[in-house]
């Protein structure tokens, strides 16, 4: 499994994998107790090869972090848990990640990136991790004359389109309704 398939849903807690699409959303089923459902357009829903940890000079990809934190713990570190002390995490997260923004990465997103790393360690390949996104960047983006296509997303994005509201008559009203006048 890669983290492409695997989802974050607002107001949910846990991971999911993708399972399917439907008209409203995804389908997706829990990493823990294997439930399935159906996410609506109401909900968020972050795919965790999206997400980012903010350094002080840039970001860092969650791939590159959850490797980190599995080097870490092949090593013989401990894995700070959920009802761990703030200065536990901290430090934790300055091991696995020295440049992260003190100000802008808070304990509590420390504390769920750890479990999201409890979460994924079953199910995610840790060599091939990072490997289709080093291969994007090898290619780049091919541009070709009147399109740019971006191999992320591989959809073709017209260069001089404009959108604009339909045109009316120079001379047509505009239908508005007004309150009738009641009584004297």
């Amino acid at each position: 499994m890669e983290l492409k398939d695997i989802v974050s849903v607002s107001g949910v807690p846990g991971l999911h994998k993708i399972i399917g699409k439907n008209k409203v959303g995804l389908i997706v089923e829990s990493l823990t107790d294997q439930k399935k459902f159906a996410t609506n357009a109401r909900q968020r829903v972050s795919v965790l090869a999206d997400i980012a940890v903010f350094t002080e000079d840039g970001e860092a990809r969650l791939w590159q972090v959850l490797k980190s934190i599995k080097a870490l713990e092949d090593g013989g570190k401990t894995i700070p848990g959920s009802k761990a002390e703030n200065e536990e995490v901290r430090a934790f997260m300055a091991e696995v990640l020295p440049a992260y923004d003190t100000e802008k990465v808070y304990v509590s997103d420390m504390k769920k990136l750890f479990s999201w790393y409890q979460m994924v360690k079953p199910v995610l390949d840790f060599e091939k991790l990072g490997e289709e996104e080093t291969e994007e960047n090898a290619e780049g983006t091919e541009k070709t004359e009147g399109t740019a296509l971006k191999k992320s997303s591989d959809k073709i994005i017209p260069k001089n389109t404009k959108t604009s509201a339909p045109k009316t008559a120079a001379g047509a009203k505009v239908k508005t309704t007004t309150p009738r006048k009641m009584g004297s």
